[in-house]
């Protein structure tokens, strides 16, 4: 078993996503940006049933000579964009460097003011050269960032798991950024989800960071990059319900003034059509971006992604809310409906009426 003290080389990739607009035409883009071409996921272990629902657009860029704890950025930046309107940035910083270190690393890479101006600055560059491409541009604030550490190492003995050969208070101290020890109980949590292929490999995903120690990474880099993506465009969904379930309330309050006029309430059911589609649209695109029930070894770690990175709850509140958005929708169209008969049945007594008061005067008349 590695010891605190040993040092380890590898590569810390550093992602971050963005999000940039409601869509991007990648056949448009690809044909304004130089040098970038469709991804697909290496098929190194288990060939067949990997698929793209549309294959993200990647490009390389120069990157910025950025120091982290002494480590140097290298000079090359993986940009990677998503048809649903989302775009990563993939960082790269080469270590060598004890269990200590990694863990200082670890703290400062995230969330590392200089790399997240470096990506705004960049994505903001893309934007305005594919221009038409991006449907609705709006670059968010908000940066979801996530790490993943690949470490070399030698051939572990037959039967002994990756994280053992390694230690894993050492591996949870890396992960959760913490260079002091930490309890049994927060080392069992840190490293309860791993995911091994054969004796020698093993991810090992945390909240915050991932390790991976894997002789052919890049599948499994691919995954994870995808799945920090899917946590920030779930980020930004729910924040996107929230709004219009705030906006839907507001509408229901003008339309039980009796003061909202029928124009008024037609248009607030387009808006609030408008926004369900939108939402629904965004969570179709992210639920079915990517297809991995072909390749077990890469599914199970998406599952294991998706638990520690809490994608099923963030799904579960979405559709909730699409639920409480489509119920009020439905409320609304109700209502006016009920009015409009309503409207109707006075339009038509009128209509009697005058009918009967036309009749009774021609009938007096002289």
């Amino acid at each position: 078993m590695a010891s605190p003290t040993t040092r380890l080389q590898g590569t810390c990739h550093i992602f971050l996503a963005m999000e940039v607009g409601l869509a991007i035409d990648l056949a448009q883009a690809e044909a304004v940006l130089r040098g970038a071409g469709r991804i697909r996921l290496p098929l190194s272990r288990n060939p067949g049933g990997i698929d793209w629902s549309s294959a993200p657009l990647r490009l390389e860029q120069e990157a910025p000579p950025i120091d982290l704890e002494g480590h140097r950025v290298q000079p090359v930046v993986q940009v990677s964009l998503y048809d649903f309107g989302a775009v990563s940035l993939a960082y790269r910083i080469p270590f060598s460097a004890d269990a200590e270190g990694l863990s200082q690393l670890s703290g400062s890479a995230a969330s590392h003011p200089a790399l997240q101006a470096d990506a705004r600055a960049r994505v903001a560059a893309i934007l305005q050269s594919i221009g038409a491409a991006v449907q609705r541009p709006c670059m968010r604030e908000g940066i979801e960032d996530y790490l993943v550490f690949v470490v070399h190492r030698e051939p572990s003995p037959e039967g002994v798991p990756a994280s053992m050969a390694l230690g894993e208070a050492t591996v949870a101290g890396i992960l959760r950024a913490e260079p002091r020890r930490l309890s049994d109980q927060e080392v069992r949590d840190s490293v309860s989800a791993t995911v091994s292929y054969g004796p020698d490999d093993a991810a090992i995903i945390d909240w915050n960071a991932s390790l991976v120690m894997d002789a052919e990474p890049q599948a499994t880099l691919d995954v994870l990059e995808f799945a920090n993506v899917e946590l920030l465009e779930y980020r930004l969904l729910d924040e996107q319900l929230d709004a219009s379930l705030e906006e839907a309330q507001r509408t229901l309050m003008r339309r039980r003034s009796a003061t909202a006029g029928w124009r008024a309430a037609h248009r607030d059911l387009e808006r609030l059509a408008d926004l369900q589609m939108d939402a629904a649209l965004l969570y179709e695109e992210i639920s079915n971006a990517l297809k991995l029930l072909g390749d077990q070894f890469l599914a199970r770690l998406y599952r294991a992604a998706s638990r520690r990175m809490h994608l099923d709850e963030w799904e579960r509140s979405t559709l909730r809310k699409l639920e409480t958005l489509d119920s009020i929708h439905d409320k609304l169209a109700a209502e006016q409906g009920t009015r409009r008969a309503e409207m109707l049945e006075w339009i038509i007594i009128l209509l009697i009426g005058a009918e009967i008061v036309f009749s009774l005067v021609s009938f007096l008349k002289p």
